[in-house]
């Protein structure tokens, strides 16, 4: 009948207004995810950016130190570990970027084996910034003798961003207490 045919269109039309304002809604969460990945990739290559260009610079200038050739023995030494130790955190900065890149495609390859934990903190603090010895960082344990199984390779990078993180936001002259 001519009732029961308006009323079917009437459904219809419904059923059509709704899955088409869920198909909208699904296209602007889709943009708004695709918006806030874009914002968050500007951030952090705003980050890297920063990151990179503190240790580059400082190479840079003291190349350009030794380049000039005006420097006597023992400053020359220590531009040379200068740039050493401004190298060590480009390499650092890389393998913490290659580290969130494979954890976040899932081939993040850990190998966990016993460990001694005082070695891997020595280690670590090894590389830490030049700007440590104007720390006083004291590495407090239990036991010596802390044997771990963990992938010391991220550990020592863990530790490695926690030191330099500590003495970014320590007054110089502070306590670092691992």
């Amino acid at each position: 009948s001519a009732f029961e045919s308006n009323v079917l269109m009437a459904v219809l039309s419904e059923s059509a207004t709704v899955m088409e304002r869920e198909l909208l809604r699904k296209r602007e969460e889709k943009a708004n995810e695709l918006a806030n990945n874009e914002k968050l990739r500007a951030n952090l290559l705003r980050s890297i950016s920063h990151d990179l260009r503190t240790p580059l610079t400082s190479i840079c200038g003291n190349a350009d130190m030794l380049l000039q050739d005006k420097l006597g023995d023992e400053k020359r030494k220590k531009v040379c570990s200068y740039i050493y130790d401004d190298s060590l955190w480009l390499i650092n900065l890389v393998e913490n970027l290659l580290s969130v890149t494979r954890i976040e495609d899932g081939t993040m390859n850990i190998k966990k084996q016993a460990e001694l934990l005082e070695d891997i903190i020595d280690e670590a603090l090894k590389h830490v910034s030049r700007k440590s010895s104007e720390y006083h960082i004291e590495v407090q344990m239990e036991d010596e003798m802390q044997l771990v199984k963990v992938d010391s390779r991220l550990v020592l990078q863990v530790i490695i961003n926690i030191v330099d993180n500590a003495m970014k936001y320590t007054p110089e002259g502070g306590t670092i207490c691992i």
